[in-house]
């Protein structure tokens, strides 16, 4: 495989990779800053299709966008260029090029616009209107917190975009995240990168069997069990994560790995928003809950119903959309033989578009299928609540038998101490006290003869009657 020399952005060291893996990450040798392997032959100034390169703007999953100036018509585009190791897979190109057609009929003023798609030379670009502006993710990123009300103003105007996406054209976003977000110098808010979207009227063959696409921090739950009949409703799903990330700072679900998010959305509760921003309000909580609902059910079932709660909690009011019961959360999805979630190729899976397979099998994890058996999440509740219920019991018999023991050892205490005051003896003392010797006589004691003649006397002056007793009691008759 032939190499590739780039520069490092920070320390300026040259840098060696191989071509094929170019938009993948890398980390430099010298500063450790983290490095994105380039495409190969595309750098400033370079001519592709009548577009001069003039400045790299950033990397997606599926290539580079650059700013670059077109001189037929006089003015800046953004341009997408796709990466090689995509070039050679013809589900990758069908996707390309449907972006190009997608992006081409869309008009909005929330939705970037397509100027012209080609390929030249093995490059295949697509040029879209260049917007300047702040991308949210830098915000976010930046430390800044979006205050709810702009925040909620953010999400309605990508709301309309979509909305008019689905009902006019049927197409499903499938990518919705900060990322993807940019807000103009005049403060107008525009959705970016349509290039895994999804028309329905379109002929399914060009959907990539087994496989799902999307960002996994933001992705619905059926988007991530490669769901093929995927609506509306996941985008719905992807603008709450991306207005709860705006409102909290921080994501809704994370983890070290890519399986680990998914897997969270699919299983965990929604951590409640206002435990990360206390600021928020109740009702902009309920609608975060609606919108990221397990089910897709449980979300609002069209734009319409979606712009409209978004409107009543920005009038201090709740949604009309039902918030789903708590208790459902966990049981929602169950990852069986037939949804299953396989490793993901991904690199920096934080900010990038993830294509995965579902054709393998998972990791062995809590709930996942093993043997062909189902196992749902409520049945690994309850195993759990069988263990809590055994510990608990095990510390009251503790606590029972500690207290019976204390109980027994004052009893025996109090009645050692109230022997002692009668004078008499504790049962060893007895035993001690039979087994000494016969202590000496002592000086008042008698002798045995003085005790004989005093047993002798006593009987002698018992039998002789007191004649002093007679005349003090008269004449016997």
């Amino acid at each position: 495989m032939p190499s590739i020399t780039f520069e490092c952005p920070d320390c300026r060291k040259n840098l060696v990779a191989d071509s094929s893996l170019c938009g993948n990450v890398i980390i430099c040798k010298d500063c450790g800053s983290k490095v994105v392997i380039p495409i190969p032959g595309i750098q400033k100034g370079l001519d592709v299709g009548g577009f001069l390169l003039k400045d790299k703007l950033g990397v997606g999953g599926m290539g580079e966008v650059w700013l670059a100036y077109h001189a037929a018509m006089d003015r800046h585009v953004a341009l997408k260029i796709l990466s090689p190791k995509f070039t050679s897979n013809k589900e990758f190109l069908d996707r390309f090029i449907k972006e190009a057609k997608h992006s081409g009929k869309l008009s909005h003023p929330n939705i970037v616009t397509a100027y012209h798609a080609g390929s030249e030379n093995g490059i295949y670009y697509l040029a879209i209107s260049y917007v300047d502006g702040k991308c949210l993710k830098d915000r976010i990123d930046g430390g800044e917190m979006i205050p709810e009300r702009e925040a909620l103003l953010i999400a309605k105007s990508i709301a309309d975009a979509l909305r008019y996406a689905w009902d006019e054209f049927k197409i499903v976003h499938r990518d919705i995240k900060p990322a993807n977000i940019i807000i103009d110098k005049r403060g107008v808010t525009k959705i970016l990168d349509l290039g895994i979207s999804k028309s329905l009227d379109e002929d399914n063959s060009l959907t990539m069997t087994g496989t799902f696409v999307g960002t996994p921090y933001y992705m619905s739950p059926e988007q991530a069990l490669g769901d093929k009949n995927i609506d509306f409703r996941a985008d719905i799903y992807s603008l709450g994560a991306t207005l709860y990330h705006m409102l909290t700072g921080t994501l809704p679900f994370d983890a070290s790995t890519v399986m680990a998010i998914v897997s969270r959305h699919l299983r965990d509760p929604l951590p409640p928003a206002n435990e990360r921003n206390p600021a928020l309000s109740k009702q902009c909580c309920a609608l975060l809950e609606v919108m990221m609902a397990k089910k897709r059910e449980e979300r609002q079932q069209s734009w319409l119903e979606a712009g409209n709660d978004i409107d009543l909690v920005i009038q201090g009011r709740y949604p009309k959309t039902p918030v789903p019961k708590n208790e459902e959360a966990n049981r929602v999805y169950s990852v069986s033989t037939s949804e299953e979630v396989a490793t993901m190729r991904a690199v920096a899976p934080q900010d990038e578009t993830v294509i995965c397979s579902t054709e393998g099998k998972p990791d062995s994890k809590p709930g996942a299928a093993k043997s062909g058996n189902e196992v749902k999440p409520n049945t690994v509740q309850q195993k759990a609540k069988s263990r809590i219920s055994f510990g608990v019991l095990l510390l009251i018999f503790l606590l029972l038998a500690f207290l019976t023991c204390a109980v027994m050892a004052t009893a025996f205490i109090l009645w050692k101490k109230s022997a002692s005051r009668d004078g008499t003896f504790s049962p060893i003392e007895q035993i001690r006290n039979l087994n000494k010797a016969p202590s000496a006589r002592g000086a008042d004691e008698p002798t045995e003869k003085e005790l004989q003649e005093f047993l002798a006397k006593d009987k002698k002056e018992q039998s002789a009657p007191d004649k002093k007793d007679e005349k003090r009691q008269g004449p016997r008759w």
